[in-house]
């Protein structure tokens, strides 16, 4: 017992002392060699994702989940307010790192029996994917390439549409209600976005377009889901 705690006591000692040398070699990165703010998205997004890949603690790993979960959301509005496009790089790492945090984890049963590490797992990537996707949508569409094409406002709309119905009809085929939820929060996006901003931002056959599209996606996902159900009892 003595040695167990020892040997505890020994790894806690060198892992605060490497993240707090960590954190001084950071700090003197961008006082004395002038790196750009931004990338601080980036260091915060490698150091999230090397935590929860390493699961600590290993009790009941929860720290590296809220850490993406934190970098997914802090990212999506410091670009909200920035518009830089170097944040999109941290925002690309924080998803990468929240696909193979979820991929990593999800195979094992007693993951998927706790209930708040599969919340802060699922929503963690469904706001780095909302986050990240409407900042990569942002910079390469409507600052880019199809800055004077309105259609570009039916790509977010329909993707966080397919992706949330995709979600649903994959928790329930799963019985993973937390999937399902963080399908739902997809689609709760593109609805409220289809509803508050393309309907009053397009006209004509767009208009119509977006809300046949998004109608028949919801009842596929309805019939989808149903037949699912039939298949089940």
């Amino acid at each position: 017992m003595n040695a167990t705690m020892s040997t505890k006591w020994d790894v806690r000692v060198m892992a605060v002392a490497g993240a707090g040398m960590l954190g001084l070699a950071g700090v003197f990165l961008w006082r004395d060699l002038q790196v750009p703010h931004e990338l601080l998205l980036a260091v915060a997004a490698v150091l999230a994702s090397t935590v929860a890949l390493a699961e600590v603690p290993r009790e009941r790993p929860l720290v590296g989940p809220i850490a993406l979960l934190t970098t997914g959301l802090m990212g999506g509005l410091w670009y909200a307010a920035a518009k830089s496009g170097l944040l999109l790089v941290g925002l690309g790492l924080t998803v990468l790192a929240s696909v193979i945090t979820v991929a990593r984890t999800w195979r094992r049963t007693e993951a998927r029996e706790d209930k708040l590490q599969g919340c802060l797992l699922w929503y963690g990537l469904t706001v780095a994917v909302i986050a990240t996707s409407w900042s990569f949508y942002f910079h390469f569409f409507t600052l880019g390439f199809a800055a004077d094409d309105i259609s570009r406002r039916l790509v977010l709309t329909l993707g966080w549409l397919a992706a949330g119905v995709g979600l649903v009809v994959y928790g329930r085929m799963r019985d993973e209600s937390v999937i399902r939820d963080a399908g739902f929060a997809f689609i709760a996006m593109a609805l409220g976005k289809a509803l508050a901003y393309d309907t009053t931002h397009l006209s004509g056959t767009l208009r119509v377009a977006c809300l046949a599209v998004a109608g028949a996606l919801m009842l596929g996902g309805a019939w989808l889901s149903s037949h699912r159900t039939a298949r089940s009892a």
